[in-house]
């Protein structure tokens, strides 16, 4: 009979690196047990059942886990009751959702296929310098609040738990002289040290669970005692002569605590002859899990054409004057392989005739005539027409460097990305360059969190419409939202929320042309139609609110509040009595800080008041307070 293994995995709330990690242990002599930390306030459970195929996938019951608190011994208590509940398994695995396996499920099973043994790590007090008897001896009862004491940052809570960790310290210290030793309550047991993540065999995990009672109210109220109570139950039970006495991840506490592997280290965790290696983070280092993935035979989709069909909409709308210069740079790209989609919506001038002429002469480059929808609309219909692997937009007022195409795919391929963002000069005379002052390789959660500031050169490159290569089937199920200005805010957080790698390039490849007639120009500065950008952001904070971004959405939040104090600003006194802004803004107000008073910090609440009670007043304040920083 085949012998099955149970993975036991304990996750906070990094569902992007829990995707790959699930699927390298996908196999049908697998099942996974799932606990997702209470404190996590959205889990879509619909969503990780699909990246699961071929192996059983259950959620346990969910406890609020802290860090150094005996909530981290019951977790794993309710994992290991729910596994030896559900089957006998030759082998149950504790693993952090910051784990991942460095070998395949055909190597580890073959690895334990005639072990009876139990992996768990252990050394006795004082030993590699570790003296940590104190955290058993003595009561330590504010640790759920204060867990491991390395409290940092501002604000009423931590100023709370920094008070409660030095009560803390004083009791302890009262405690040593008095003499309190709770271990005293146990004689002849030996307390050993180890790792809480394990390998365990069956008849040993279901000892540990009939030892649930007594496990929690020995360790209760001590510190870090996931490190100390199951070796100290192995030792001190029938399993002794079973403890191998070491553990099977590869984890390095010389340059962390841990230390989070990097891409670098891929050539040593290959090396490796243990099994699991911990931290490994995806959202931070994307290559590294791919990897690994590679490394234990899981092979991703097959490898993009390293000459694949590119598409470039190029939409059109009374541009007789520029439009040559466009579409001149577009036929001379140095990458050839490329079809220019002229979507003509509605011209009025001469720009249709221009862009024919480029068909007539140049096959690759297809005319689309449409009633005007403005230039979402025109977008939207260069994406239904797009026939090649990756897709880019250029404006027609615009034009792009030679190596615009060539440069931004050969990023796309070499890091296997669904989009690529590049750099691009300022053609007002100024000829200033914004781009990227280096390379990056972001996970889907990285390039969501570039969103968090949008004062930043690297948020106005990420929101950009023009300075991207896009694979076509991340842009085929999206449509810029016609009749609205600041489609680009509107649509790039649903676009990085459909990629895997998003990566950048530190060229300059663009040529943007500002022209005082555009929406955007400075004659259009006062635009009531510039409200439409708070509309972007809200639905960029519904969008991150049902998506796994963890911390993130707090600081999405804040960007939508900081983006409305910038609309604040952008109107004159005269257009404030004239269009009644004060009263707008002051009900948006209003509406956004109670709709989301639970992601706003003190800080963030005096603000916001002070702009509820003065709307124009605030403008005036911050006005004034920006030229005092100049």
């Amino acid at each position: 009979m085949e012998k099955r293994h149970a993975y036991l995995i304990m996750v906070h709330n990094n569902f992007e690196s829990l995707k790959y990690l699930l699927c390298a242990l996908d196999d049908k002599r697998n099942d996974i047990y799932l606990h997702i930390d209470k404190k996590v306030k959205y889990a879509d459970f619909d969503e990780i059942k699909t990246w699961v195929k071929s192996a059983g996938l259950f959620f346990v019951p969910r406890v609020d886990v802290r860090w150094g608190h005996v909530s981290m011994i019951k977790c794993e208590l309710t994992l290991l009751s729910e596994a030896t509940a559900t089957d006998h398994y030759h082998y149950y695995h504790l693993l952090s959702g910051a784990d991942f396996p460095l070998k395949s499920q055909d190597e580890i099973h073959s690895f334990f296929a005639d072990k009876n043994l139990e992996y768990i790590a252990y050394h006795d007090n004082s030993e590699y310098q570790d003296d940590f008897l104190h955290k058993v001896k003595y009561y330590h009862p504010y640790m759920k609040w204060v867990e491991r004491g390395f409290i940092t940052g501002g604000g009423k809570i931590n100023c709370l738990k920094r008070k409660l960790d030095y009560r803390q310290k004083l009791f302890l210290e009262k405690q040593q002289k008095k003499g309190v030793d709770r271990t005293k309550k146990y004689p002849g047991i030996r307390f050993v040290k180890g790792e809480n993540w394990f390998s365990i065999t069956d008849d040993f995990a279901r000892y540990v669970v009939s030892q649930h009672t007594k496990i929690l109210k020995m360790y209760s109220m001590t510190n870090t005692a996931d490190e100390i109570f199951l070796a100290t139950l192995a030792i001190n039970s029938e399993f002794k002569d079973r403890l191998e006495g070491r553990s099977l991840r590869e984890i390095d506490w010389e340059r962390g605590t841990p230390y989070e592997y990097t891409y670098e280290d891929l050539p040593q965790l290959k090396a490796s002859d243990r099994l699991f290696a911990r931290k490994v983070c995806y959202v931070n280092d994307p290559h590294l899990v791919r990897g690994l993935m590679e490394h234990i035979g899981i092979k991703e989709a097959a490898a993009a054409d390293k000459e694949p069909l590119v598409t470039v909409v190029v939409p059109i709308y009374n541009v007789e004057n520029y439009v040559a210069q466009c579409l001149d740079s577009l036929e001379t790209q140095t990458y050839q392989k490329i079809e220019v989609l002229l979507i003509d919506d509605g011209s009025k001038d001469g720009s249709a005739a221009i862009a024919k002429e480029y068909v007539d002469r140049d096959s690759r480059f297809k005319y689309i005539t449409q009633q005007n929808q403005g230039l979402s609309g025109a977008r939207n219909t260069g994406i239904a027409h797009a026939n090649g692997e990756y897709i880019a937009f250029v404006d027609s007022d615009d034009w792009v460097e030679p190596d615009y195409v060539e440069a931004m795919l050969k990023a796309a391929i070499e890091n296997d990305a669904d989009l690529v963002d590049s750099g691009f000069i300022r053609e007002d005379g100024t000829k200033a360059v914004t781009a990227f002052k280096e390379p990056h390789t972001y996970s889907r959660t990285g390039a969501m969190n570039v969103l968090d500031n949008i004062f930043t050169e690297d948020y106005l490159l990420m929101i950009l419409p023009w300075n991207k290569l896009i694979r076509t089937r991340v842009m085929k199920p999206l449509k810029y939202a016609v009749g609205k200005i600041h489609e680009d805010e509107y649509i790039v957080h649903r676009i990085i929320d459909e990629c895997d790698i998003v990566c950048t390039v530190t060229n300059a490849l663009y040529h943007y042309r500002i022209r005082q007639d555009s929406i955007t120009g400075a004659s259009r500065d006062e635009d009531l139609r510039h409200f439409h950008i708070l509309d972007a952001h809200l639905d960029r904070v519904d969008c991150c609110n049902k998506q796994f971004y963890g911390e993130f959405y707090r600081k999405i939040v804040y960007s939508m509040f900081e983006e409305l104090i910038l609309l604040m600003t952008r109107y004159s006194p005269e257009t404030y009595k004239k269009e009644h802004l004060t009263g707008k803004f002051r009900w948006l107000m209003i509406t956004l800080c109670l709709k989301y008073y639970k992601q706003l910090d003190n800080h963030q609440k005096k603000e916001y008041i002070r702009a509820i009670i003065s709307p124009l007043g605030y403008v005036e304040y911050i006005r004034k307070h920006e030229g005092q920083n100049k």
